[in-house]
């Protein structure tokens, strides 16, 4: 009977034993598929790392392993999982997923021509028409950064065609109420105007690149809008800039100094000069934050009789911050400004001094790699820093709102084709400056 009961002793501690050796040793990938599917990168991570001991060198485990390192930003980490699945995978659709992530880690690394190459072996293989079209777009950006690391040059035209229902960003009004001169009959020409418009642009880029790091660029952009019935409002526009620029993958920094000038109706109108900095940082998971400072001086021409022109000078400071975020196909934009124009000639020109404070928000959908609708919204408050000297005894504030829909073409790797709609409503409490606006237009860029 003893000799019976040690058997079962023996038997039931072997047996518990087992089932805790194998509770211990069950898979993790069921769990790192499940926090991975939901985004999770950070606790897959941190998983796959408690696990790497036991489960190394397992296809399936090595491939989680990878993608959650690549999306929580460890892209170096990812690699060395991912290589081992695309080199000891014996399932054929574990190894070629395994090819196309370890493909995009190499590239966030700036492996581009591993990255090129195992883009190239998987689009060889002929895989489903969504993951053709994400690879031909990571060739793109293949080139695009390699080009950005060698010096070179970049030319762009551009032509659009559209209607605006308010040239003039004037008043619908026909009689305005002023505290000194009572009710005001407005002339036609200082009414809304409407018309038809082309627009006609050109750039020339030149980067020079120091290290892989740091780079010089050097620009040069002319515009000419043509308004087809109205000339009093056309514009032409010089723009000379050169900015510094240095920083890695993860904080981006530049420092610059540009210079324009505008004629309205081929009369000297506005010219500018300004020194600007800027800074991007990747923070992992498609999440991106900038700031932005620039200092502007902005002076108006006195020619051809205009004399009290000087009047509306202003120096400009302007403090940007934005945040992004890419998901999936989506990505979301937010970006709040606060700037301050001083007026150079506080006796007589004190009301062109304003402050004005802003929030605009954009939201971009990749359909595929061609198309691209997004949608932009935008609000501004502007207080003026003194009272009107003619239209009012208060000073002016305005509260302007915008909302822009649009759509982009990517024809092919040098033709972009796009179409926008817009409607800005400017409200101010002095009834001249009240507005609205409707825009469309359509056109192209091509780079050469």
């Amino acid at each position: 009977m003893k000799k019976h009961l040690w058997w079962v002793i023996s038997i039931s501690v072997l047996c518990s034993g087992t089932q805790s050796f194998a509770a211990e040793n069950e898979s993790p990938s069921v769990e790192l598929n499940r926090l991975i599917t939901m985004g999770q990168y950070a606790q897959a991570l941190e998983l796959s790392e408690d696990n790497l001991e036991d489960w190394e060198g397992d296809p399936e485990f090595d491939f989680l392993y990878g993608l959650a390192a690549l999306e929580a930003g460890s892209p170096s980490e990812a690699v060395f999982a991912l290589e081992r699945v695309a080199a000891t995978s014996t399932e054929g659709i574990l190894r070629e997923r395994a090819r196309l992530e370890l493909a995009r880690a190499y590239f966030i690394t700036n492996n581009l021509s591993a990255a090129e190459n195992l883009f190239n072996l998987v689009l060889a293989n002929n895989p489903p028409v969504n993951v053709q079209q994400n690879i031909e777009a990571f060739l793109i950006l293949i080139e695009a950064r390699r080009s950005s690391q060698s010096s070179s040059f970049t030319w762009t035209l551009s032509s659009f065609l559209g209607s605006d229902d308010n040239v003039n960003s004037a008043t619908s009004l026909g009689t305005i109420v002023t505290p000194i001169f009572g009710n005001i009959e407005l002339d036609p020409n200082g009414q809304q105007i409407d018309d038809i418009y082309s627009v006609s642009q050109g750039q020339m880029n030149y980067k020079y690149v120091l290290t892989r790091d740091r780079s010089v660029d050097f620009g040069l952009g002319l515009t000419h809008l043509n308004n087809f019935d109205t000339d009093a409002f056309d514009i032409d526009s010089l723009r000379v800039s050169t900015t510094y620029n240095w920083g890695d993958n993860i904080n981006r920094f530049s420092h610059g100094f540009a210079a324009s000038k505008v004629l309205l109706d081929r009369n000297g109108f506005q010219d500018s000069v300004g020194l600007n900095s800027a800074w991007q940082h990747a923070s992992g998971n498609g999440w991106y934050q900038s700031a932005a400072a620039s200092y502007t001086q902005i002076r108006y021409d006195t020619g051809g009789g205009q004399t009290s022109n000087d009047l509306r000078d202003v120096d400009q400071f302007l403090l940007t911050a934005g945040l992004t975020k890419i998901s999936g196909a989506f990505t979301h934009s937010l970006n709040l400004y606060r700037g301050d124009e001083d007026a150079r000639h506080p006796s007589g020109g004190e009301h062109n001094g304003r402050e004005f404070t802003g929030l605009a928000y954009s939201l971009l959908y990749q359909l595929n790699t061609q198309h691209t609708p997004y949608l932009r919204v935008s609000l501004q408050e502007v207080d003026h820093d003194s009272e009107h000297p003619v239209f009012s005894d208060n000073p002016r504030n305005d509260d302007i709102e915008s909302v822009t829909a649009g759509w982009f073409y990517q024809f092919d790797r040098n033709l972009l084709i796009s179409g926008e709609i817009s409607y800005t409503n400017d409200t101010s409490n002095i009834s001249l400056f009240d507005h609205h606006r409707f825009k469309f237009q359509a056109g192209f860029r091509y780079r050469f």
